[in-house]
């Protein structure tokens, strides 16, 4: 294997990379069930290659098909709306607080939830070392007593999720509120305004693949693909067999939440 890695950023060659199947992540070990976050990275679909990747996408799948993205959305929007009184929380982690309460977590202990994800969502991601990691295992142990101790399987999904709404989605609502703060055009429908962040500042920038052959990374630069002149739409959410299943949720969740605080 070659130290440097393969840089693709052209729109075409991106979504050539994630369409096929034999460009792989790198897959996180499974350790012995315990609450930190070195075993949630073992145990989500994400970090996960084959039929685990399989199966476990199918039980995120599962939660996902169970949530109706429309109630969410008005949730966020009741929630970030000034008429609901102070916010329990920023604005971009009411997507965290809306989808915790939408996966079990009693209402009145939200806010607790979202420190909880605030705590464990920075070690996720693999390569992390920097990160606080007994926080984030603390945040991990308290998110699942909020969430009633379910099964591992189940807690896996529920706080990768969580974990995704806490990053890449928190990411997008605080780049359209930016966005809508500093457009100079004309009003823009809080669609547009989301599908223009996604292109423009998208919160996922790269993606990480192993190359089939010599297994060299490989590094997908969405940003630089979504730029790209030849692009018909943005790579944001991923595209293929590990494009995001949240993605309707996600824009739910966002689209509510923007929708409320740039009124």
């Amino acid at each position: 294997m070659t130290s440097d890695p393969l840089v693709v950023s052209g729109h075409a060659e991106v979504r050539a990379v994630l369409a096929d199947p034999r460009f792989t992540v790198d897959p996180v070990p499974r350790p012995p069930f315990a609450l930190s976050v070195a075993w949630l990275r073992g145990a989500v679909g994400r970090f996960a290659e084959g039929s685990t990747h399989a199966e476990r996408r199918a039980a995120g799948e599962a939660v996902l098909a169970g949530l109706d993205p429309d109630a969410l959305r008005a949730e966020a929007f009741r929630l970030a709306s000034r008429d609901a009184g102070p916010l329990p929380c920023p604005p971009e982690l009411v997507p965290v607080l809306v989808l915790a309460v939408a996966l079990g977590v009693p209402a009145q202990d939200g806010p607790r939830a979202v420190e909880a994800v605030t705590a464990l969502a920075p070690a996720y991601l693999p390569g992390r070392e920097e990160v606080d990691t007994e926080a984030a295992d603390e945040g991990l142990a308290r998110l699942a007593r909020l969430l009633g101790d379910p099964a591992p399987e189940r807690l896996a999904v529920l706080a990768g999720l969580l974990a995704q709404a806490c990053g890449p989605t928190a990411g997008l609502v605080r780049g359209a509120l930016a966005t809508a703060a500093a457009s100079q055009t004309v009003e823009q429908t809080v669609e547009e305004l989301l599908d223009e962040t996604l292109r423009r500042d998208p919160p996922v920038r790269t993606l990480r693949r192993r190359a089939p052959g010599d297994g060299r990374a490989v590094m997908l630069d969405i940003a630089a693909a979504n730029r790209d002149p030849r692009a018909l739409s943005h790579l944001t959410f991923g595209a293929g067999p590990r494009a995001c299943p949240g993605r309707r949720v996600a824009l739910a969740l966002a689209a509510g939440t923007v929708e409320a605080v740039a009124r």
